[in-house]
């Protein structure tokens, strides 16, 4: 049986929080644990990460002595887990009843190394992506193509973490981690790291998964060395992706 743990870093969220939760203790699947790694928060979402494990066993709280950001809560939380199959909700986020039961289907009918959902925009402005007329089916992604979407900045499949699964097995053969020195632009690096290790990548454009646009989020409150920090990040995932091909086109020889 395949199991599947969800790492949920949360840090001052506010009611966000709550909503999120809700969304995962709605799933049609019980074959997964949910790490909520508390990353220092100080506004009281400790008491309801706690409330929510003691009332659900698929839930455990793990906390971060102090603030670190969420690069190291995730890695926490990866740490923790044992399931052969990994994923990241981010803590205001909202999944479909059906999230973890869809990519556990994926990965244990394809033995994939990531298998992707679609995935929507809410809260402020809309943006869909993929099941826009409502298929629910697999297909196979090339690993130039996978590359070609996890490198660019609204593609169908995305570079985001957090509409995926990826092996742990794969993360764990070629030390994928989170890089905890960055402050925006971590989940796209990840996601092109593992695209880069693994080798077998599927796609299923079902909605799972919706984005909220939060105010005070990352993507409202970028400093301009953050996007400074972001410009360097997506050319050092391009330096990945050309090692990649380099070496796909090598062994198609």
């Amino acid at each position: 049986m395949v199991t599947l743990d969800i790492v949920v870093p949360f840090y001052n969220l506010d009611g966000y929080f709550k909503n999120s939760l809700n969304s995962l203790m709605k799933q049609t699947t019980t074959d997964f644990t949910v790490w909520l790694v508390d990353d220092g928060s100080t506004d009281g979402l400790t008491a309801l990460a706690k409330q929510t494990a003691a009332a659900d066993h698929r839930f455990s709280v793990i906390e971060l002595p102090r603030h670190e950001g969420t690069s190291a809560a995730r890695n926490a939380g990866v740490a923790a887990g044992q399931a052969p199959l990994v994923t990241f909700v981010d803590a205001d986020d909202i999944v479909d009843p059906r999230f973890a039961e869809t990519l556990i289907t994926g990965f244990q009918e394809h033995h994939a190394d990531i298998v992707s959902v679609g995935y929507t925009w809410g809260g402020g402005w809309f943006r869909g992506r993929g099941g826009s007329d409502g298929r629910d089916r697999w297909q196979q992604i090339s690993k130039p193509d996978m590359l070609a979407q996890v490198t660019r900045h609204g593609s169908e499949v995305g570079g985001y973490i957090w509409n995926k699964g990826f092996s742990r097995a794969m993360l764990q053969a070629h030390q994928v981690t989170y890089d905890t020195r960055l402050t925006i632009a971590e989940d796209y690096l990840y996601a092109t790291e593992a695209a880069a290790a693994g080798e077998n990548f599927w796609y299923n454009p079902v909605v799972r998964y919706t984005k909220i646009n939060r105010p005070g989020s990352t993507i409202h409150s970028r400093t301009w060395e953050m996007s400074q920090q972001e410009d360097a990040v997506f050319s050092q995932m391009a330096a990945i992706k050309q090692r990649a091909l380099a070496d796909v086109n090598n062994a198609s020889r």
